[in-house]
């Protein structure tokens, strides 16, 4: 015999020794809930007691002559519950308004020891409840009230999924793949309740009944077609107030959104009254988006400004079933006409004084750099030069020089100018005598690539 087994038949000895004087005024009732029992789902017995004198022992609970679980008739403690069962057992009391004591089992996860006579045992009362296993059903034949359906933004809906199914299906909702059962919408089971819906509303719902028991599931899906009034697309480019200037064509451009598609007037407020633009100079883009059936619309109204009159404020309406909105442009003349004359003629002088400036420091630049690219070719190049006339020879002119170099017949480039210089080189003889001087020939040095040889 089990340890499990032997501690109950020794506390049912003693609680039998206790209740031959504790009989007096004592009864019992056995109930459950729910009345049909399933496997992996739950069931309570509920054992209500009514005693004149409450004694310190404990109340059991059994299923066909096995102790399930016991309780502590005077704290509520669980003394003890079945280990070996594939069900799980818990048991408590709690204490009702009239005074009397109600001691509960829960019975959970249920497998097929739960079939059998059931009783709940003190103080020598006890009745029987007969408890069965139950196959679960479904769900089948699963369904919406509605299969497709068209609103307006603004308005309730209400869907309610319904399938038949033993034990009762639970019920889930999602959109577009998305579990809306997180979200703030009103979800109360089979009814989805969806108030003041809004054009993201539009989409495929989709209601799934799970059968709590089997786990099996079965779904169905409807379309929900919200229309919606017309709305400037906030993401797209707009200019309220627009600038431009007498000879100038003004784009006055307003993207819109609605389902179905608006339709679109231009007006021009004239004192105090709107009139009407040529229809003829709207232009109109669609842009259909992937999610939606109906995306947003591009309106677009040119205006040739040739007077004053044709400015002022525009404005679009735009309506469709749903809804009528309007959206204004003041179109206005640029204030800085006179001023910008102004401003090209003093760039076009700062222009010029900076073109002047680089042709003068260009120059200089220039002549610097020959002079010390070539400082000896004459003395002339340099305004401060010092030079010793007896070293060096002055060059002849560059006519002279071009003309002298023809005729030795160099080939020179058209228009080019050749660079010469000359130097005197000091000649020391060996014995120690006095230096001898010579000058190289003018011909020795030539500075311009572009001269050939003869």
């Amino acid at each position: 015999m089990a340890v499990t087994d032997k501690m109950t038949l020794i506390f049912a000895m003693a609680f039998s020794y206790v209740q031959i004087y504790s009989t007096t005024g004592t009864s019992l009732t056995l109930t459950r809930e729910p009345s049909e029992a399933f496997p992996g789902m739950s069931l309570q017995f509920k054992c209500d007691v009514t005693t004149e004198n409450r004694q310190p022992e404990g109340l059991f609970f059994h299923r066909s002559g096995f102790s399930m679980c016991t309780v502590k008739v005077d704290d509520c403690t669980q003394y003890m519950s079945a280990s070996w069962s594939k069900t799980q057992y818990t048991c408590g009391c709690g204490q009702q308004t009239d005074g009397n004591y109600v001691y509960f089992l829960n019975a959970s996860s249920l497998h097929a020891d739960v079939v059998g006579d059931w009783r709940c045992e003190y103080d020598g009362f006890s009745n029987i409840v007969r408890v069965n296993l139950t196959d679960p059903e479904g769900p089948s034949q699963t369904r919406l009230d509605k299969t497709e359906l068209q609103t307006k933004e603004g308005e309730s809906v209400n869907l309610t999924c319904s399938a038949n199914c033993l034990p009762d299906c639970r019920y889930s909702w999602t959109k577009g793949g998305q579990d809306l059962t997180s979200q703030t919408r009103g979800i109360r089971g089979q009814v989805l309740a969806l108030n003041g819906v809004v054009g993201d509303d539009s989409g495929n719902y989709t209601c799934t009944a799970v059968n709590p028991s089997s786990n099996k599931a079965s779904n169905v899906s409807m379309n929900l077609h919200v229309l919606t009034g017309p709305k400037r697309k906030l993401d797209a480019a707009f200019t309220p107030t627009l600038k431009t200037m007498t000879g100038q064509t003004a784009r006055l451009e307003v993207t819109l959104s609605g389902d179905p598609w608006p339709d679109v007037s231009w007006w021009k407020i004239e004192e105090g009254a709107l009139t009407p633009v040529n229809d003829g100079a709207v232009e109109a883009v669609r842009q259909d988006t992937p999610e939606r059936t109906m995306g947003s619309v591009t309106f677009v109204l040119e205006v040739k400004v040739e007077t004053d009159d044709d400015l002022g404020m525009y404005c679009v309406s735009a309506e469709n079933i749903v809804d009528r909105t309007f959206v204004y442009i003041d179109l206005q003349g640029e204030e800085l006409l006179t001023f910008w004359p102004g401003v090209g003629a003093g760039a076009g002088a700062m222009l010029l004084v900076v073109i002047v400036v680089a042709v003068t420091f260009c120059r200089k630049y220039k002549e610097l750099k020959r002079a010390l690219d070539s400082p000896y070719a004459s003395p002339q190049m340099i305004a401060n030069a010092v030079m010793d006339a007896n070293l060096y020879q002055e060059l002849p002119s560059p006519h002279s020089l071009r003309k002298r170099l023809q005729e030795e017949g160099y080939i020179l480039p058209v228009g080019g100018t050749a660079e010469v210089f000359s130097t005197k080189v000091d000649m020391k003889p060996i014995d120690g005598t006095h230096p001898i001087s010579k000058t190289n020939s003018i011909y020795d040095h030539i500075r311009d690539d572009n001269i050939v040889s003869k």
